[in-house]
């Protein structure tokens, strides 16, 4: 396969970029050709000033980013979103204007400005990576259930081709090759879209149940696409580390459609937030294992044993066989306990990326945190009678109220302790994000327990004597 490529979507808790630098080291090594890089409000756009983030990288890190995979043979894809998925920048008041109806997710695709604020964009990323051979316009998702005047009593789907059409020229012009998103294309008959398809090449994302009929029209059309897979999941309570048998699962069936209908390329996404204004889901570092066994599947196929894989990684990775990656794979998200014990065996003992291994630590102690709440409250519901009847006896009262405490003690000490671990790696402002979006609402109801506990302990109840 000519392009094995992984995803860097800096929606995300992005890494800073000197840390970067060492992940892409790390991505080269497991065998990446490419590195596709969704940029958002973290590329600081001179022509559209004023939404990115205070952790956006410069241009100058930018630069030094080109270099580095300039010099580890990685090609940088660029993504830019012609279309959807726009809320980073059509939040800002300043450009409100070009929404599609005040919907800060779509911009109007009749209004030949935004195809001029897009073509602008491209070219500031286009000068800070004037050698990439692709460029990815995203073109995913686009909704059009309220159009504006401008596109209302338009073909909705011929407007969206239009767009496409426009910003591919501008990219073939420029040399380029250009990728897209299929979704959009796969949902109407192929001839609705002329010879666009001859010029752009979809990317099809199956992250779940595997359609082998979508890949199987592109094949018999004469179409080349490209495969994209899921490294981290965005389906399930995300907290900390990730549940990764979803994740290898996708992997495996993507070889055998791969086996079946040969892919140019292939895709591995970390989805950092499902959308731009979504809570952080995922980031790159808790993503390396998953890297590492898309990039085993890529080179080699189907991978049969899993448990063999999980040695080689353990050694190769980390230069610790006796890394007892089964446990962890298996129980990242499910029992963090259990990996809890695992992980503080071998900490600071890795001869290599021993910072993985930290970070993974660090997310897990999510994990066990919730955990923890998990088993003091999240059942309690069908109790809120007995306790509002007095129904219950002292030791009871007591071991719940001890959890209130327990709960606001152990985030208050967890929260200084990321600080102290992740800050080494993410942007403080990113990293606060984070966690304000892990703690703060589980913070309101674990004061709102407290609260209805202390009422109830000022009720007649149970004594403990009474209760036995």
């Amino acid at each position: 396969m000519k392009v094995q490529c992984i995803h860097l979507d800096m929606k995300s808790m992005f890494p800073k970029a000197e840390y970067l630098l060492t992940e892409l080291e790390q991505l080269a090594a497991m065998g990446y050709t490419h590195v596709l890089i969704e940029f958002e409000d973290r590329f600081p756009f001179e022509a559209y000033p004023g939404f990115a983030r205070k952790s956006a990288y410069t241009k100058a890190e930018f630069r030094r980013v080109a270099e580095k995979c300039r010099t580890l043979g990685i090609g940088v894809i660029p993504l830019l979103q012609c279309a959807g998925h726009l809320d980073y920048f059509l939040k800002e008041p300043a450009y409100r204007k070009w929404s599609e109806n005040g919907n800060t997710y779509q911009w109007c695709l009749s209004d030949p400005e935004t195809l001029q604020v897009w073509k602008t964009m491209a070219q500031e990323i286009l000068e800070i990576f004037p050698d990439c051979e692709y460029f990815h316009i995203g073109a995913d998702e686009v909704k059009s259930k309220n159009p504006c005047p401008k596109c209302a009593g338009k073909n909705a789907f011929a407007l969206y081709l239009n767009r496409v059409r426009e910003c591919t020229d501008f990219l073939l012009e420029k040399g380029k090759k250009v990728l897209a998103w299929d979704d959009m294309f796969r949902n109407h008959d192929l001839t609705e879209s002329g010879d666009l398809l001859q010029k752009v090449i979809p990317c099809v994302w199956q992250y779940r149940t595997m359609d082998e009929s979508i890949i199987r029209r592109y094949a018999e059309n004469g179409i080349r696409y490209w495969g994209a897979s899921r490294l981290q999941t965005n389906t399930d309570v995300y907290r900390g580390m990730g549940r990764q048998q979803k994740m290898q699962n996708n992997v495996d069936d993507w070889a055998d459609i791969q086996a079946k209908y040969p892919a140019e390329g292939h895709i591995g996404t970390i989805w950092g937030r499902i959308q731009s204004l979504y809570p952080i889901n995922t980031t790159l570092p808790q993503s390396m294992y998953m890297a590492g066994y898309l990039a085993e599947s890529l080179q080699r196929g189907r991978i049969a044993d899993r448990a063999g894989f999980n040695r080689k990684f353990a050694e190769k990775f980390f230069g610790l066989p006796e890394l007892n990656l089964d446990l962890l794979a298996g129980n990242f998200g499910i029992e963090p306990a259990m990996v809890k014990t695992e992980l503080e065996r071998w900490l600071g003992k890795a001869p290599r990326n021993n910072d993985v291994l930290e970070i993974w630590h660090a997310f897990n102690e999510i994990d066990d945190l919730y955990a923890y709440v998990d088993m003091c409250f999240s059942n309690n519901n069908a109790s809120l009678a007995k306790y509002r009847a007095g129904m219950v006896n002292d030791a009871a009262l007591s071991n719940w109220t001890d959890g209130v405490r327990i709960t606001r003690e152990r985030t208050e000490k967890l929260s200084a302790w990321l600080d102290e671990t992740l800050g080494r790696y993410f942007p403080a402002d990113q990293l606060e994000e984070f966690k304000q979006e892990r703690f703060e609402s589980m913070l309101e109801t674990n004061a709102r327990w407290g609260e209805f506990l202390a009422e109830t302990a000022r009720r007649p109840h149970f004594s403990t004597k009474q209760g036995e």
